[in-house]
């Protein structure tokens, strides 16, 4: 099946429900779907770096989506066999439950892939959601539901920081121009102010922090009133002449 391509702007981002009660549903039950997308393969036959060649819609997102039928490890077990030639998918956590209208439609399971063989195996950031379709939700002979799964492959710390920083609002962009700011300017102040710093952008002078001014006590009379400036007392000193 040829790699499918949607239009710019959309993006393949399914919840669970959608997963199982449309999307695995009718593929277990024989019906049409209307947007074929998720292809079918043997999917412990490849190693997770593989797989996204296999999938039919390149993703910027890093995740990918299989129907994978199930490879029983044992002849007369419920116990699935995961795994690959280099390593190993093992669960972790509990399986969940996948509602749908106020019903259970089908269970979640989460998988880390392991490098190496059992149980001396090397954790990687690959990581498989498999879901299941729960029995009542299958029209034909009992245990089918268990004839696919479909899974969802990503790899943790992979998702596309450009996705990301184009999502970014203008506040982000300025607290990020205020940090460079202020490393630079070690002796100005920090100032946040939700993305509205234009006044004081624009300013020209830097106001000092706990320092004191010797020429400008000296001016004052003080040798310590511009040592100790608070929060809110040190815009009093914006309108003096030596600022003007």
């Amino acid at each position: 099946m040829a790699p499918v391509s949607l239009p710019p702007g959309f993006r393949f981002h399914p919840t669970d429900e959608e997963l199982v009660a449309y999307y695995l549903k009718r593929k277990i039950n024989g019906h049409k779907i209307e947007l074929e997308i998720i292809p079918e393969i043997d999917l412990y036959q490849f190693e997770p770096w593989e797989l996204p060649s296999k999938s039919l819609l390149p993703s910027n997102d890093m995740e990918w989506y299989f129907f994978s039928p199930r490879d029983r490890k044992y002849p007369n077990g419920s116990r699935t066999n995961r795994a690959t030639k280099a390593g190993y998918w093992k669960s972790t956590g509990k399986d969940r439950k996948v509602n749908s209208e106020m019903r259970a439609v089908g269970m979640k399971k989460t998988l880390v892939y392991y490098q190496g063989r059992a149980p001396n195996g090397h954790r990687t950031d690959w990581v498989m959601h498999e879901y299941r379709l729960d029995e009542a939700e299958c029209e034909i002979a009992t245990g089918l539901q268990d004839a696919y799964a479909l899974c969802r492959v990503f790899k943790k710390g992979s998702i596309s920081t450009s996705s990301k920083a184009s999502a970014a609002s203008p506040q982000d962009h300025s607290f990020t121009n205020l940090a460079q700011m202020s490393s630079d300017q070690s002796s100005s102040i920090d100032i946040y102010s939700e993305g509205r710093c234009d006044d004081f952008e624009s300013s020209e002078y830097s106001v000092p922090i706990e320092r004191c001014s010797t020429s400008l006590a000296h001016e004052h009379g003080s040798s310590s009133s511009l040592c100790e400036v608070g929060d809110g007392q040190w815009m009093q000193y914006l309108n003096e002449d030596e600022f003007c």
